[in-house]
């Protein structure tokens, strides 16, 4: 485990907030969590805020209306921002709006990250493939309904329970490569998450770590990231500093591992793990100060 207590946490939600018996967050717009759920959520919210941890970013691969509830459980102030479908998408919880993140990037003269956001505008292609031939091929072959999910920065697909959710990403990815322009598919990232299949336009929660930490001012040392699944791949490859829980999938337990003290793999739970190094951090200095 780091010695360094981390100023900024980049926080998955699926197989990481959960409570102990691992109860899935809902996937319908506009339903609150459980009383379970909103049980752990508070607890880690007071232990947010009693932490010496500046900046409590979710960072997850659902869109707004999948997270609003969630969030509202962590009013916490230090969770000002929230990243959504892997990074593509940027809110403001203060402002209540969305930011231009291409414009944000800029504005921190991280150029190269700038150019990538800006293909962000181009994933209406990708919908548009989907819609119009995708769709329809996969549900033929499937013999199930496989709508895309509300988003506006990537397309994801919620993988059936009857469903391989291996084979099913392959199955897509192949149809896509065979379908899609170069031009199109040359920046895509076919991923899956537990629940998910998520093509990425190039962006991915990795570049949201860059981004808010240059827009806040923190050195990426200062920062770790929390994750449990293959969706969070490119950061538990290119990141040195992260932590998973115990119930993550066996390879990102391994990836974390060969961070060396850098890395930590957690021996509890779900939300339980996220609760464990937060008050293993000590009160914040506000806090040390009053008593």
């Amino acid at each position: 485990m780091r010695r360094t207590k981390p100023r900024i946490i980049f926080q998955d939600i699926d197989g990481c907030l959960n409570p102990a018996d691992g109860e899935h967050f809902s996937v319908t717009p506009g339903e609150p969590p459980s009383p379970a759920q909103a049980e752990m959520l508070a607890e880690i919210n007071a232990a947010v805020d009693a932490s010496p941890v500046e900046h409590f970013i979710l960072n997850s691969g659902r869109p707004w209306n999948l997270v609003e509830e969630i969030a509202a459980h962590l009013p916490t102030r230090k969770a000002r921002y929230v990243l959504l479908e892997h990074a593509c998408v940027l809110f403001d919880r203060e402002s209540g709006d969305y930011v231009d993140c291409a414009e944000l990037a800029s504005r921190c003269d991280l150029d190269e990250l700038h150019a990538r956001y800006r293909q962000v505008e181009n994933i209406h292609r990708l919908f548009d493939w989907y819609r119009d031939q995708g769709q329809a091929r996969l549900e033929k072959r499937y013999q199930c309904p496989l709508p895309a999910l509300d988003k506006v920065g990537n397309l994801s697909i919620a993988v059936p329970d009857t469903l391989d959710g291996e084979e099913f990403l392959a199955a897509i990815e192949t149809l896509a490569r065979t379908q899609l322009e170069p031009r199109i598919l040359e920046p895509l990232q076919f991923l899956r998450s537990d629940r998910y299949i998520d093509i990425l336009p190039g962006i991915h929660k990795l570049d949201g770590i860059h981004l808010l930490s240059a827009h806040l001012k923190v050195e990426l040392d200062e920062a770790l990231a929390v994750g449990d699944f293959l969706n969070d791949l490119p950061i538990f490859e290119g990141f040195p500093h992260v932590m998973c829980p115990a119930n993550a999938h066996p390879r990102i337990q391994s990836l974390t591992r060969s961070k060396g003290g850098h890395g930590h793999v957690s021996d509890k739970a779900y939300g339980a793990s996220l609760l464990d190094l937060l008050r293993s951090m000590g009160p914040s200095p506000a806090a040390s100060s009053v008593a």
